[in-house]
């Protein structure tokens, strides 16, 4: 029978975060997530890629191995060989400064596709929940990128479609910039907020 408490284990005794996981196997977070707090049982893919990322025999998923305790002791390192430093750690406080960074457009254009992605990419394998922190941030933040790029374009097709019809729309470019980029604040502070009070499913609007 399949045992969530040994893959937790196992992928501990690596050294392996879940996000760390998720990339390796191919397997997303939140079915990883599910499968380690027993709300779901991982069948035929999911078992075979976890196994493989793991590097691990699929009976030593089992509740009762089949293979002797020698056997799963070779394929399963002892934590205490692996350095502390590539432990993963929880840090609070950079996933709120990951999530803040995006602030970063109010000084330049493209600051906040920038600044998350050189952080998310330094500290995803160091700090547990970068690795989807830093998509959500990143894929929220795209979101809006284009979103502001098509804004500013109908703005535009606007202005010459008033013109032709000798209408005004005045101050419209000003009115969509302080729009798209008060929208931007609100929602990075917002979920910063979210961020403090332990939830992780931050942006579920996202590219």
């Amino acid at each position: 029978m399949f045992s969530a408490a040994r893959i937790s284990a196992i992928r501990k005794s690596k050294g392996l975060s879940q996000e760390v996981l998720a990339e390796q196997s191919g397997v997303s977070l939140r079915t990883i997530q599910r499968v380690e707090q027993g709300d779901t049982v991982p069948r035929g893919f999911t078992l075979q890629a976890l196994a493989t990322a793991l590097e691990v025999p699929l009976e030593a998923f089992r509740l009762e191995p089949e293979v002797p305790l020698a056997t799963a002791a070779e394929v399963v390192p002892a934590p205490a060989s692996m350095p502390a430093a590539a432990l993963p750690h929880p840090d609070p406080q950079f996933l709120q400064l990951l999530n803040l960074s995006a602030l970063s457009f109010l000084v330049f254009p493209l600051l906040n596709l920038v600044v998350p992605w050189v952080l998310w990419r330094k500290h995803r394998h160091d700090v547990e929940d970068v690795a989807e922190v830093g998509r959500r941030v990143l894929g929220f933040q795209i979101l809006w990128q284009v979103l502001c790029f098509l804004s500013y374009g109908l703005a535009a097709v606007a202005q010459l479609w008033a013109h032709l019809y000798h209408l005004t729309f005045p101050n419209l470019f000003v009115w969509v910039f302080l729009s798209s980029y008060l929208l931007n604040l609100v929602m990075v502070c917002y979920n910063g907020w979210k961020l403090r009070q332990g939830d992780l499913n931050i942006y579920p609007f996202r590219l």
